[in-house]
Protein backbone atom coordinates (compact mmCIF):
# COMPACT_ATOMS: atom_id res chain seq x y z
CA UNK A 1 0.00 0.00 0.00
CA UNK A 2 2.89 2.48 0.65
CA UNK A 3 3.84 1.87 -2.82
CA UNK A 4 0.51 3.47 -4.37
CA UNK A 5 0.86 6.24 -2.04
CA UNK A 6 3.94 7.49 -4.02
CA UNK A 7 1.78 7.18 -7.32
CA UNK A 8 -0.02 10.49 -7.38
CA UNK A 9 2.71 12.01 -6.19
CA UNK A 10 5.18 10.63 -9.00
CA UNK A 11 2.45 11.39 -12.01
CA UNK A 12 2.67 15.36 -10.49
CA UNK A 13 6.10 15.22 -10.48
CA UNK A 14 6.42 14.51 -13.93
CA UNK A 15 4.58 18.01 -14.94
CA UNK A 16 7.90 19.49 -13.15
CA UNK A 17 9.95 17.46 -15.14
CA UNK A 18 8.19 18.29 -18.20
CA UNK A 19 8.98 22.26 -18.01
CA UNK A 20 12.73 21.93 -18.92
CA UNK A 21 11.73 19.64 -22.09
CA UNK A 22 8.54 22.18 -23.04
CA UNK A 23 11.04 25.15 -22.90
CA UNK A 24 13.77 23.31 -25.20
CA UNK A 25 11.14 22.18 -27.59
CA UNK A 26 9.53 25.42 -27.60
CA UNK A 27 12.94 26.90 -28.46
CA UNK A 28 13.28 24.41 -31.60
CA UNK A 29 10.11 26.36 -32.97
CA UNK A 30 8.58 22.18 -32.34
CA UNK A 31 5.30 23.88 -31.10
CA UNK A 32 3.35 20.18 -32.09
CA UNK A 33 5.68 18.61 -29.65
CA UNK A 34 5.05 21.22 -27.12
CA UNK A 35 0.71 20.75 -28.18
CA UNK A 36 1.61 16.93 -27.10
CA UNK A 37 3.28 17.49 -23.86
CA UNK A 38 1.01 19.91 -23.15
CA UNK A 39 -1.75 17.39 -23.65
CA UNK A 40 0.26 14.90 -21.46
CA UNK A 41 0.37 17.30 -18.85
CA UNK A 42 -3.36 18.27 -18.76
CA UNK A 43 -4.24 14.30 -18.88
CA UNK A 44 -1.35 13.56 -16.14
CA UNK A 45 -3.44 16.38 -13.78
CA UNK A 46 -6.34 15.04 -14.06
CA UNK A 47 -5.19 11.31 -13.63
CA UNK A 48 -3.17 12.02 -10.23
CA UNK A 49 -6.14 13.42 -8.49
CA UNK A 50 -8.06 10.41 -10.13
CA UNK A 51 -6.28 7.86 -9.00
CA UNK A 52 -5.65 9.63 -5.28
CA UNK A 53 -8.99 9.45 -4.29
CA UNK A 54 -9.47 6.10 -5.76
CA UNK A 55 -7.42 4.84 -4.75
CA UNK A 56 -7.73 6.10 -1.16
CA UNK A 57 -5.06 8.23 -0.75
CA UNK A 58 -5.83 11.70 -1.21
CA UNK A 59 -4.59 14.33 1.06
CA UNK A 60 -4.24 18.17 1.60
CA UNK A 61 -0.07 17.71 1.15
CA UNK A 62 -1.10 15.96 -1.71
CA UNK A 63 -3.31 18.46 -3.40
CA UNK A 64 -1.16 21.25 -2.39
CA UNK A 65 2.07 19.52 -4.23
CA UNK A 66 -0.41 18.53 -7.36
CA UNK A 67 -1.11 22.56 -7.42
CA UNK A 68 2.71 23.30 -7.05
CA UNK A 69 3.48 21.40 -9.84
CA UNK A 70 0.84 22.70 -11.98
CA UNK A 71 1.84 26.57 -10.94
CA UNK A 72 5.78 25.76 -11.71
CA UNK A 73 4.59 24.15 -15.24
CA UNK A 74 2.30 27.14 -16.20
CA UNK A 75 3.61 30.21 -14.65
CA UNK A 76 7.10 29.07 -16.18
CA UNK A 77 5.50 28.23 -19.79
CA UNK A 78 3.85 32.21 -19.52
CA UNK A 79 7.52 33.36 -18.23
CA UNK A 80 8.45 31.30 -21.41
CA UNK A 81 5.62 33.74 -23.30
CA UNK A 82 6.71 37.05 -21.61
CA UNK A 83 10.53 36.73 -22.74
CA UNK A 84 9.11 35.89 -26.22
CA UNK A 85 7.04 39.23 -26.12
CA UNK A 86 3.73 37.73 -26.19
CA UNK A 87 2.42 38.49 -22.19
CA UNK A 88 3.58 41.41 -20.34
CA UNK A 89 5.26 41.14 -17.04
CA UNK A 90 2.18 41.61 -14.63
CA UNK A 91 0.85 38.16 -16.41
CA UNK A 92 3.10 35.64 -15.11
CA UNK A 93 3.24 37.80 -11.71
CA UNK A 94 -0.35 37.89 -11.23
CA UNK A 95 -0.05 33.63 -11.55
CA UNK A 96 2.06 33.96 -8.77
CA UNK A 97 -0.43 35.78 -6.84
CA UNK A 98 -2.83 33.33 -7.53
CA UNK A 99 -1.15 30.37 -6.48
CA UNK A 100 -0.04 32.17 -3.22
CA UNK A 101 -3.36 33.28 -2.10
CA UNK A 102 -4.38 29.62 -3.14
CA UNK A 103 -1.31 28.46 -0.55
CA UNK A 104 -2.35 31.48 1.82
CA UNK A 105 -6.51 31.30 2.42
CA UNK A 106 -6.24 27.04 1.73
CA UNK A 107 -4.20 27.07 5.49
CA UNK A 108 -7.53 28.46 6.51
CA UNK A 109 -10.11 26.72 5.06
CA UNK A 110 -11.29 22.67 5.03
CA UNK A 111 -11.41 22.55 1.30
CA UNK A 112 -8.29 22.78 -0.43
CA UNK A 113 -10.15 24.15 -3.78
CA UNK A 114 -12.42 27.14 -4.08
CA UNK A 115 -14.92 26.34 -6.91
CA UNK A 116 -13.77 28.70 -9.18
CA UNK A 117 -9.73 28.24 -8.58
CA UNK A 118 -10.16 24.82 -9.02
CA UNK A 119 -10.49 25.45 -13.31
CA UNK A 120 -7.87 28.09 -13.12
CA UNK A 121 -5.44 25.46 -14.07
CA UNK A 122 -7.53 24.53 -16.36
CA UNK A 123 -8.00 27.79 -17.57
CA UNK A 124 -3.97 28.52 -17.72
CA UNK A 125 -4.05 25.05 -20.00
CA UNK A 126 -6.19 26.48 -22.25
CA UNK A 127 -4.16 29.57 -22.73
CA UNK A 128 -0.95 28.47 -23.07
CA UNK A 129 -3.06 25.84 -25.92
CA UNK A 130 -4.26 29.03 -27.74
CA UNK A 131 -1.17 30.66 -27.45
CA UNK A 132 0.73 27.97 -29.02
CA UNK A 133 -1.67 27.05 -31.86
CA UNK A 134 -2.61 30.67 -32.58
CA UNK A 135 0.35 33.43 -31.13
CA UNK A 136 -1.43 36.85 -32.19
CA UNK A 137 -2.37 39.96 -30.48
CA UNK A 138 -6.20 38.86 -30.09
CA UNK A 139 -5.46 35.79 -28.41
CA UNK A 140 -3.15 37.39 -26.13
CA UNK A 141 -5.51 39.80 -25.24
CA UNK A 142 -8.26 37.42 -24.59
CA UNK A 143 -5.92 35.03 -22.70
CA UNK A 144 -5.15 38.14 -20.41
CA UNK A 145 -8.64 39.30 -20.12
CA UNK A 146 -10.01 35.85 -19.20
CA UNK A 147 -7.20 34.89 -16.94
CA UNK A 148 -7.67 38.24 -14.97
CA UNK A 149 -11.71 37.56 -14.94
CA UNK A 150 -11.30 34.39 -13.25
CA UNK A 151 -8.38 35.71 -11.02
CA UNK A 152 -11.07 38.13 -9.58
CA UNK A 153 -13.80 35.59 -9.30
CA UNK A 154 -11.78 32.67 -7.58
CA UNK A 155 -10.43 35.88 -4.91
CA UNK A 156 -13.92 36.36 -4.37
CA UNK A 157 -14.94 33.18 -4.46
CA UNK A 158 -11.91 32.45 -1.38
CA UNK A 159 -13.12 35.38 0.29
CA UNK A 160 -16.69 34.34 0.43
CA UNK A 161 -15.44 30.80 1.83
CA UNK A 162 -13.41 32.37 4.67
CA UNK A 163 -16.09 34.61 5.63
CA UNK A 164 -18.22 31.17 6.17
CA UNK A 165 -16.18 29.27 7.51
CA UNK A 166 -15.22 32.40 10.23
CA UNK A 167 -19.56 32.44 10.83
CA UNK A 168 -19.51 29.05 11.23
CA UNK A 169 -16.47 28.63 13.50
CA UNK A 170 -18.16 31.50 15.69
CA UNK A 171 -21.67 29.02 15.97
Amino acid sequence: MKRLRTIPSFISSLRVAAFPLFFYLNNQGNIAACLILLAFCAGSDFLDGYLARKLNIASRIGAYYDATTDFILTAGIFAIFYTQGYYPLWLPLLIAISFTQFLATGFFTKKTYDVVGRYLGSALYIGITLTLIWPIQAVFAFVQYAFVAFFLVSIVSRIVSLIRKTKSDLN
